[in-house]
């Protein structure tokens, strides 16, 4: 295991007791892109595309994420700390991807204000100045993982600025 840092984006189809994985992008923390995928689904055929920007007739000619799993745990067994903004961890670790040995850091736990809906990767951009595209349609995972990667290192900026 390497001692590096990866940063990802996952987005879930919902309701909470269905969840499934629909799409996955991983990058490291310069930016590149080392998975980006979207998955079909095995039982949710349906869900509210407003929240993630996928709509689930885009999915269907998609491979399942079983497909990949062997894939992403190798890009996933390259790090020590993974970096993403309110973690999933529990739905990889459903699909078998073994994350016990890595740190996880949520952003979304140091910039939580209101414990509500404000808590968003909007609202966390908006603060830091970061650009992602206006309509959710427009934006894919590597939009957002790199929103992350961005945002978590302005955080540790200032961080760094308040500890010393």
């Amino acid at each position: 295991m390497q001692n590096k840092k990866l940063v990802y984006w996952i987005d879930l189809t919902g309701p909470a007791v269905l969840d499934e994985i629909v799409r996955l992008t991983i990058i490291d923390t310069n930016n590149k892109v080392l998975f980006n995928h979207t998955f079909s689904t095995k039982l949710v055929d349906y869900w509210e595309s407003d929240i993630n920007g996928i709509n689930p007739e885009d999915t269907y000619r998609e491979r399942q994420f079983d497909n990949y799993k062997k894939e992403i745990q190798s890009i996933f067994n390259l790090a020590h700390c993974l970096i993403t903004f309110y973690s999933s961890t529990f739905f990889l670790n459903k699909q078998s991807i073994n994350l016990s040995n890595k740190q996880i850091i949520d952003i979304a736990d140091d910039f939580r204000v209101l414990g509500d809906d404000n808590d968003t990767i909007d609202n966390l951009c908006n603060y830091y100045g970061y650009k992602l595209p206006k309509n959710i349609y427009d934006r894919t995972g590597i939009h957002y993982a790199r929103a992350v990667n961005y945002c978590y290192h302005e955080m540790e900026k200032y961080r760094q600025a308040q500890q010393n």
